[in-house]
């Protein structure tokens, strides 16, 4: 269902990838980038020309429901255990994906092994306490049977990234908004993205996305609220 939204609505997240690319300032003219979850593979959609792209996820079934360039490599393993060589990467971009992560020390180890010197690991994902962390624990937890209970990001990951070795250059909230043509669209695309099985009504969604995040109506477009802790580590 995931992947069904991504295929119908591929420009509803446009803001959020750009959001990422940005953040991670990746100026070589042919970089080897890693991208951890890859899920389906969509940010190679929002890389320049040129960029080796490496798509990696722990899931089999997941990568398989992505639509990956033919020219892009694609790895099934473990966050924690990926088998590249070491000093290999020119950048690591992780997108909305951390939470789903128990082990994030292994984790940033692991990124620090795999980058050269000067390579920069970029995550995004929702800041702990914020209203992005209550949707999709409080929203997205009571409308999908598997429940959902993240691992958000504060200064604890900041912590973490400097005992490791990294030196973070960015760390800040970025807002922006998931466009929709309308409200009808807006529910559609979280009732798929977010594999909402107990298909709540419009009414239901309405009052969970008021209550939590918000979303604004202007000129026959509709944009969900979003924001996103964007973290930026440069391995010396």
């Amino acid at each position: 269902m995931y992947h069904e939204a991504m295929d119908r609505w591929p420009d509803a997240r446009k803001c959020e990838f750009e959001a990422l690319v940005e953040t991670a300032r990746i100026e070589k003219a042919h970089p080897l980038i890693l991208d951890v979850p890859s899920g389906g593979g969509y940010l190679s959609a929002y890389l320049t020309d040129g960029a080796k792209l490496v798509s990696i996820d722990p899931a089999p079934n997941f990568l398989k429901s992505g639509t990956h360039e033919s020219d892009h490599q694609v790895i099934c393993a473990p966050h924690e255990a990926i088998p590249l060589p070491d000093d290999s990467a020119d950048a690591i971009l992780s997108l909305a994906g951390m939470h789903h992560i128990d082990d994030q020390v292994g984790v940033f180890q692991e990124w620090f092994r795999l980058l050269r010197s000067g390579g920069a690991l970029t995550i995004g994902d929702a800041e702990e306490g914020s209203a992005t962390a209550e949707f999709l624990d409080g929203v997205v937890g009571r409308f999908n049977s598997m429940g959902h209970q993240g691992k958000y990001l504060r200064a604890e990951q900041l912590e973490m990234l400097g005992a490791i070795g990294f030196t973070v250059t960015f760390a800040a909230i970025k807002s922006y908004g998931w466009q929709f043509e309308d409200r009808s669209q807006m529910f559609e695309y979280c009732r798929t993205l977010f594999c909402m099985d107990s298909n709540p009504s419009d009414e239901d969604l309405l009052q969970a996305i008021e209550q939590t995040v918000g979303f604004k109506e202007l000129d026959g477009s509709c944009a969900l609220n979003w924001a996103l802790y964007f973290i930026r580590a440069v391995k010396p």
